[in-house]
């Protein structure tokens, strides 16, 4: 099996120390790797919906019946859904390293380009990169143009261009009732051929019935919100959504906030030996972490939008790896959980 040395060894001098994790010293050659710490993503998505008034709405009961039209534009954000997951990031406030004198452990441990801990003795693999794909989009520039024809267009008032648009429509309704009657002369050959005429009718018809009624356009957004757990919390306010400006900060009156529950389950050491006394020294050895869990409540309003447990590996411990899986002559592969920390498997 290849063996790989990593290029995170480092001489490190004069590196400051930190409370419950490991230091290296001055001059001191040694592979330093990281903890994971959890944090929550909570991503909010949410619809940005923008009516618009058309050109002719003031005619809209008189040519067309319709009463309930928009006249005056408008944007307002509503909330779909609220998604939950975590994400891990490397504790740099809890470091551990292996020295350059603790056998030969330090050449066959593999990491992550965060510094994680990935396996000790196994293959390393390199995260694949993707390009992402950036999306072109021309201008619409036809947009603002009306679908009238050049006898409305040229008329002299608005009341006469919205006469002539609403002459229109009643003529689209008049072909489409002759058309499933049978009534015309170029009757469509089949099935399929009659259906593509009809939606090209019904597509025609509604953009000159937006020129009375106006036009509703959606947009989607996703927002996410990113949240360390460092201890219990309840209803905490992690940020706000408005109906007039969409997600806010949580101090910003102006929105509804969305609230975090979060109720953790930490883990404790407990060493094999009852008699073992705590040192507050931590030997230079291969460290894992044994992660916590947390129950997780995510409220908008007044309903519950998600709720998980999850695995915390902040509200976890640091565990020596027993020395005696080194000291067989067939090294074991060890993988561990880059998200949590953990060991996944030891296989020989």
């Amino acid at each position: 099996m290849k063996k790989r040395i990593l290029s995170s060894i480092i001489l490190a001098i004069g590196l400051m120390p930190i409370a419950h994790a490991q230091t290296v010293k001055e001059n001191e050659l040694a592979v330093v790797y990281y903890m994971p710490k959890t944090q929550l993503a909570i991503t909010i998505e949410y619809n940005e919906v923008t009516v618009t008034p058309g050109p002719f709405y003031l005619y809209a009961e008189r040519y067309l019946g319709a009463k309930n039209v928009t006249t005056e534009a408008k944007t307002r954000y509503e909330v779909t859904d609220i998604h939950l997951a975590p994400h891990t990031v490397a504790d740099y406030d809890r470091p551990y390293k292996v020295v350059a004198n603790n056998g030969s452990e330090m050449q066959y441990l593999s990491l992550t380009p965060e510094g994680l801990l990935y396996g000790y003795n196994v293959p390393h693999v390199t995260p694949e990169t993707t390009t992402p794909i950036v999306e072109n989009k021309l201008p619409n520039t036809t947009q603002n143009l009306m679908p009238l024809m050049e006898e409305q267009m040229v008329a002299s008032s608005v009341a006469k261009m919205a006469e002539g648009a609403a002459k229109q429509i009643y003529h689209i309704r008049e072909m489409r009732i002759n058309l499933l009657a049978g009534d015309t002369e170029h009757t469509p050959a089949d099935g399929q051929a009659m259906q593509l005429v009809l939606n090209e009718l019904d597509k025609r018809e509604q953009m000159l019935a937006e020129l009375f009624i106006g036009t509703r356009t959606v947009k989607h957004h996703m927002h996410t919100i990113h949240y360390v757990p460092s201890r219990d919390v309840k209803e905490r306010i992690i940020g706000r959504i408005s109906q007039y400006a969409g997600v806010v900060a949580p101090e910003d009156l102006s929105g509804e906030p969305i609230r975090l529950t979060l109720t953790g389950n930490y883990q404790e050491y407990i060493p094999t030996n009852p008699e073992e006394k705590p040192s507050k020294t931590i030997p230079s050895q291969l460290y894992y972490n044994l992660p916590g869990t947390a129950k997780v409540v995510v409220e908008f309003g007044n309903n519950i939008k998600t709720a998980a447990t999850l695995p915390i590996a902040q509200f976890g411990v640091a565990v020596p790896l027993a020395k005696t899986l080194m000291l067989n002559k067939n090294l074991p592969h060890i993988y561990f959980n880059t998200q949590t920390g953990n060991i996944l498997s030891i296989e020989q």
